[in-house]
């Protein structure tokens, strides 16, 4: 009796162990993980007692037991400054399409901005927008080329501009040149190319390159001229040229030889575009194209100086001549000779007593001719008593 009480209590536990056992078998079901993939999904059950999956696998159609698995989709940019513009990251389910996006150019700043190249990571393409199957987590890098402005501009504004402004990859290197030498001329003024402006520094030459590390500006500097006319009609003028806008410019003219005898030119001043100026070297203000003429006049001071001295020697000489021809006349001992007749004039006589001349410096009272004759007649008759009476004291010594 006892050994069946033993026996059938050892069958009960027995039973209640299988059934136990089956319960726990549908109640692990809620637990089923399942994988999904075109119509087909793959089960696996779970059991406490021992640490693995045993999968299965049945078609369903399209209904589906158990809870999907999620993936997640990480989009970065290169450079990360930029990474807000970038659209899509997130979770998604297993098998979903995930699209995501960036934005082909991002304007990070005036003169610095960056433009999409392409994908790189799990997914490689050249479009900024695209979309990628979710079997796994996933990482896309939107890849960005930074770029650089180059402003490019001349100074003064009426002077060409170099071309090759533009947008460039950074560590391009751009060669530039200058447009022309040298703009305009035919009017009197042009622009001269004197160099570039490289970010408010200077630089020589007319052909020059930049390094696209940053953002750059470079003006081509031209400086204005203008050209000065001197003319002049006598002597050689100096000055004649081009000159920087703003400039004095010296000129001067050479004194031209004497046309002629005693007779010279004489700087009188320049003249013209506003020039006034008695002396032959000056300075001209350059503030346009400019002509100035040099003017001259005629002095004829030495010629009339010379013909004076020459009229005054004259003069002399004749004088010199008519009095020689005087004292001539006059004789040797001082006697004054009639301009008549030639004889000469006795010192107390005031009329030649041959023809009756007066005499050039008669005194004021002059004697006649007959009182003339009545002092020759007493002059005779002195000299012949005079006579005879040396005669008989000479003829008494005897």
């Amino acid at each position: 009796m006892r050994n069946s009480l033993w026996s059938k209590a050892a069958i009960g536990v027995l039973l209640l162990a299988i059934g136990l056992t089956l319960v726990s078998g549908q109640v692990n079901q809620t637990y089923a993980y399942t994988h999904h993939h075109h119509s087909y999904s793959y089960s696996y059950w779970y059991y406490p007692y021992y640490s693995y999956y045993y999968p299965y696998s049945s078609y369903y159609g399209s209904y589906y037991y158990g809870q999907s698995a999620q993936y997640q989709l990480t989009v970065n940019t290169n450079p990360s400054s930029v990474s807000s513009q970038a659209t899509g990251g997130g979770s998604y389910n297993y098998g979903s399409s995930a699209a995501f996006s960036a934005q082909s150019v991002i304007q990070g700043s005036k003169d610095t901005r960056y433009v999409f190249k392409g994908w790189s990571g799990d997914y490689s393409g050249a479009s900024a927008s695209a979309s990628i199957t979710m079997d796994s987590s996933k990482t896309v890098t939107a890849m960005y080329q930074t770029q650089y402005l180059l402003t490019v501009s001349a100074q003064p504004s009426n002077a060409p501009s170099p071309q090759g402004g533009g947008w460039y990859n950074a560590g391009d290197t751009v060669p530039l040149s200058a447009p022309v030498q040298t703009v305009g001329g035919s009017d009197g003024s042009r622009l001269v190319f004197t160099g570039w402006s490289v970010d408010g520094s200077s630089q020589a030459g007319s052909v020059t390159s930049l390094q696209m590390n940053a953002p750059h500006t470079i003006t081509a500097m031209y400086k204005q001229q203008y050209y000065l006319t001197v003319m002049t009609d006598q002597g050689i003028p100096s000055g004649v040229g081009w000159y920087d806008a703003g400039t004095y410019a010296p000129i001067s003219v050479s004194t031209p030889a004497s046309p002629s005898y005693g007779v010279s030119l004489v700087f009188s001043g320049w003249q013209g575009n506003g020039v006034q100026s008695p002396s032959q070297s000056t300075q001209v203000m350059m503030d346009g194209a400019k002509t100035v003429t040099a003017t001259w006049r005629t002095d004829a001071t030495l010629l009339y100086a010379t013909i004076a001295v020459v009229l005054i020697a004259i003069l002399l000489v004749a004088g010199a001549g008519f009095y020689s021809m005087t004292q001539r006349k006059r004789g040797t001992n001082g006697t004054e000779f009639c301009s008549r007749c030639g004889r000469p004039f006795r010192p107390s006589n005031s009329y030649c007593v041959s023809c009756g001349t007066p005499r050039a410096n008669a005194s004021s009272n002059p004697e006649t001719p007959q009182s003339t004759k009545d002092n020759q007649s007493q002059s005779h008759h002195s000299r012949n008593s005079t006579r005879h009476h040396t005669e008989g004291t000479s003829t008494s010594t005897e």
